[in-house]
């Protein structure tokens, strides 16, 4: 399969939701936060769009937080990302981030935010460097972390965009296998749909489902693999038998 990023409706919506913090108004406070399920994609797209917004007017830095990640940990993973060694005590790495961020006009994407939302400190810290540096700050956790900010009222009321991310549709599966099978593979609607009901609109398992299909097509000399070639084939775990019909 082809190593790209399809810009599906996640992708645009991330997209749109970025570009709307980078040209809000002074008076719009500039929190953002995607969240949803696991698997469908939200650190792939991430990814991607920092990847494209690298060299512009707004340069990101990304850091990822880990379920043993403390306010230390988590200062130093943002102050290695800006190019310095931690620095103690830990208010001089908030000075520091701050600084470096006001500068350098440097947006902040902060990954499995779940982990370290039940942190006081640690969110409080996030809240600090935003209203010192007014620098889009996006946060990106699972579907139950909107719930759970909402607690944490001077946070939450600084988030202005959001996108949660939606499970793909019809269309988004036709997009991944257009966009992604190897040229000359292509795959019926019937076997697209039931990818799609079957995984749930799970963007992980759709693409592990594709690339079954496309391994078989190229072992089987196939061009079309729709859903009676492809036959009792598993495609997703407790579903199926173990291989196509041949």
């Amino acid at each position: 399969m082809k190593y790209k990023t399809v810009e599906v409706k996640n992708v645009l919506r991330t997209q749109d939701m970025f570009s709307n913090l980078l040209g809000r108004s002074q008076i719009t406070p500039g929190l953002g936060l995607i969240h949803g399920p696991a698997g469908n994609g939200k650190t792939t797209t991430v990814a991607y769009m920092i990847n494209q917004l690298t060299g512009g007017g707004s340069l990101p830095i990304y850091v990822r937080c880990y379920a043993t990640d403390t306010p230390s940990s988590f200062l130093a993973r943002v102050t290695k990302e800006l190019g310095s060694e931690p620095l103690f005590p830990l208010r001089k790495s908030v000075d520091f981030i701050i600084n470096i961020m006001n500068e350098q006009q440097i947006s902040l994407f902060v990954d499995e935010a779940d982990h370290i939302v039940g942190q006081a400190k640690t969110m409080e810290t996030i809240r600090d460097i935003y209203d010192a540096t007014e620098q889009p700050v996006i946060l990106i956790g699972m579907e139950e972390i909107a719930r759970r900010i909402s607690h944490r009222k001077q946070l939450f009321n600084r988030i202005s965009e959001w996108v949660e991310f939606q499970p793909a549709d019809a269309e988004d599966v036709h997009m991944f296998a257009s966009e992604l099978l190897e040229d000359g593979i292509t795959v019926g609607e019937d076997l697209l749909d039931y990818i799609r009901v079957r995984s749930g609109g799970e963007v992980r398992r759709i693409l592990i489902a594709l690339e079954k299909i496309e391994r078989f097509a190229k072992a089987n000399d196939e061009a079309c693999i729709d859903k009676e070639i492809w036959g009792d084939g598993q495609l997703f775990l407790n579903h199926g038998m173990n291989q196509g019909k041949r």
